[in-house]
């Protein structure tokens, strides 16, 4: 592969608040007013550090105020394309996840593809978890379960209600993938 495709970023000066504002408590309002309002000011000062948008996504989504949250999670995805592709818009061949520096595009990039899917666009979503799997094969974020799922016509929910034991996976999503991966081998040659 070709290492003048691989994209690294920059160190983003605003991680370590960013950082600094995931270790507050989240259970009263007054805190999560608080870190949404710090999470609007990191954005601010820094667009291209993704992990704000991120995290301020979520906290929308749970909150149900879902077009707000959608129209934060576009505008991540969009300043991600913007690090990433070259300027004829081609993805890099490489965004790996072993470099500290591209975990928050990343994370955008797939909250991007997970919205697309929850909201039932899994076309969109489909060529989004695939142009991430191809720039990780390492697949830290776990794409390659979530390519498998839409191929096997799950919904972002089933998939959910089926693997997601209280916000981690355990090993049954990897038994549930050699079992069935087999079926569309093409979409996962290469991976590590």
């Amino acid at each position: 592969m070709n290492k003048d495709r691989e994209f690294v970023d920059d160190n983003r000066d605003v991680s370590m608040s960013y950082y600094d504002l995931c270790d507050v408590d989240t259970s009263t309002k007054a805190n999560l007013n608080y870190i949404k309002k710090e999470l609007k000011k990191l954005i601010k000062s820094e667009p291209y550090f993704l992990d704000s948008y991120s995290h301020l996504y979520q906290l929308l989504l749970n909150e149900d105020k879902v077009v707000e949250a959608r129209e934060l999670i576009n505008m991540a995805y969009g300043n991600a394309l913007e690090l990433v592709l070259d300027k004829a818009g081609n993805w890099p061949d490489l965004i790996e996840w072993g470099w500290i520096e591209n975990r928050h595009i990343i994370r955008a990039i797939l909250n991007k593809g997970i919205d697309e899917w929850m909201f039932y666009r899994n076309d969109v979503a489909l060529d989004i978890f695939r142009k991430l799997l191809r720039t990780n094969p390492r697949d830290n974020a776990g794409v390659r379960f979530y390519i498998l799922a839409i191929l096997m016509k799950m919904s972002f929910e089933e998939y959910e209600e089926k693997f997601n034991k209280g916000g981690h996976y355990d090993d049954s999503s990897w038994k549930w993938f050699e079992k069935n991966c087999k079926k569309f081998a093409n979409e996962f040659t290469g991976l590590e």
